[in-house]
């Protein structure tokens, strides 16, 4: 969420001098004005987005002041807006000839080179500007780098920001698209540090707390981007964004009750947003309200038919309530809809093995795997199947495979050390276990759900002295 600036022409005597102009028009007459009137004109009509009668009075103003070199900007200025670029340079590189020391001259050939992807052209533009510009200097640089936001180039923007902010450190501009632009390039704790410097100054803007949430977010403070979800909507109540955010983030740290309470009162402003009613029915669903989850599903696919999350979420549900054959048939549907899911597959290889069709959870888990083979719930699953086949050397292989990809994961390790004391290979499980409690310290309590030990008290012994 950008700040927006936003200009208005309505002084009185502005309003005044389009009312005599509009008048001239409507009754073909022939009245004066001078170069500042049809400045404030053209303004007034670009101001209100009109840009085909700003374009009819520059056309008159030229007319009346051919050598004006303010109307002749304005004609440049809205043949940029055309995208009529070639005839804009024409025109600028004219003035610039007669003005070189005219820096919104410079600015506006600048803008055309951006706009046309001669950046270097445009850089040269920039820096003429920079260094004749005699007003603003610090609008011109936070104009400047919004162009190069513009088109995606932060790095560009971010010296020019950086220029202005040693010019003085209150623009709230600039500081926000110092904040913008850190935030762009992943250099969080930069962003962060700059948003917070213009809360210091405006701590009542809601968008502003709503970026540092998405920062806080990026960042895994999520306690912290809660506070600044708040804080924007206790600005703005109405802020949806904001509300979808808090939303997740609560569901992210698994307070679904929270989470559900947010997703309700965006109905409100969304009633028909289907993913607002699929969230609904997957905090409920996670929550154990089985029946509350089933309802919210139900609304959902009420607003779209096809929407294969809720339908998903119908076949996980009544999974979780037993219901198998119901189950099996909403996850295959969905499957029908989003064949590339991963976490579809995944479901149907859970659904498959309640059922007693290990077969089929293999493949599933298998597909899974080709769809997202840097995800590893879908081979833990099938290490756990393997492991239930009682198919050692199997797991002993597929560990070996994806071992190192996983290097930081503790389950797999867990998991193959089952497979190792399976066959008596005591003293490998071991080795193995204290490589994954340096990752997992309860991972002695993961082992002995997995593996029943009867009769082992030295490997018991060693394995709580990990």
């Amino acid at each position: 969420m950008r700040e927006e600036n936003e200009f208005f022409y309505r002084s009185d005597e502005t309003l005044e001098i389009v009312q005599r102009y509009e008048n001239m028009l409507k009754h073909n007459r022939n009245i004066f004005f001078d170069v500042i009137d049809f400045e404030n004109i053209i303004d007034y009509y670009l101001s209100s987005d009109n840009s085909q009668r700003a374009s009819q009075a520059v056309d008159i103003a030229f007319s009346i002041h051919p050598n004006s070199t303010e109307i002749q900007l304005k004609k440049a200025e809205l043949l940029i807006m055309d995208n009529r670029y070639g005839e804009a340079l024409e025109i600028l590189n004219a003035l610039v000839k007669m003005e070189p020391e005219n820096g919104e001259l410079h600015f506006l050939k600048g803008q055309t080179h951006l706009a046309l992807n001669d950046l270097k052209s445009a850089h040269e533009s920039f820096w003429y500007a920079t260094n004749s510009y005699s007003d603003d200097k610090v609008d011109l640089l936070y104009r400047i780098a919004s162009l190069y936001q513009d088109i995606g180039e932060a790095n560009y923007a971010l010296r020019y920001l950086l220029y202005g902010y040693s010019i003085t450190k209150n623009s709230l501009n600039i500081l926000f698209e110092l904040a913008y632009s850190y935030e762009q390039l992943g250099e969080l704790p930069k962003s962060e540090e700059f948003y917070n410097k213009y809360l210091d100054i405006n701590p009542f803007s809601s968008s502003v707390w709503y970026n540092l949430g998405i920062v806080y977010t990026r960042q895994g403070s999520f306690a912290k981007a809660l506070e600044a979800y708040g804080f924007a909507l206790a600005i703005e109540p109405d802020n949806t964004s904001a509300i979808h955010n808090l939303a997740n983030t609560y569901a992210t740290i698994e307070k679904y009750a929270d989470a559900e309470k947010a997703f309700v009162e965006l109905i409100e402003f969304e009633p028909e947003n289907p993913r607002i009613f699929a969230s609904i029915g997957e905090c409920n669903e996670k929550l154990g309200n089985y029946d509350k989850a089933l309802d919210a599903y139900a609304k959902c696919l009420e607003i779209d038919a096809q929407y294969s999350d809720a339908i998903f979420g119908i076949g996980i549900t009544q999974l979780k309530k037993g219901n198998l054959p119901l189950a099996l048939e909403q996850i295959k549907k969905a499957i029908e809809i989003e064949h590339s899911n991963y976490d579809y597959w995944l479901g149907l290889a859970k659904v498959h093995f309640e059922m007693g069709s290990d077969n089929e959870a293999m493949e599933a888990y298998k597909e899974a795997t080709n769809l997202n083979p840097d995800e590893i719930d879908a081979y833990i699953g099938i290490i756990e199947l393997l492991l239930f086949e009682e198919k050692f050397s199997s797991v002993e292989e597929l560990y070996h495979e994806i071992a190192e990809k996983f290097v930081a994961n503790a389950t797999i390790k867990i998991l193959y050390a089952a497979a190792l004391y399976l066959q008596g290979k005591s003293k490998l499980a071991l080795t193995l276990l204290k490589q994954a409690k340096k990752l997992n310290v309860f991972t002695a309590e993961e082992f002995l759900a997995v593996v029943s030990i009867i009769d082992d008290p030295k490997f018991i012994l060693k394995l709580k002295e990990l």
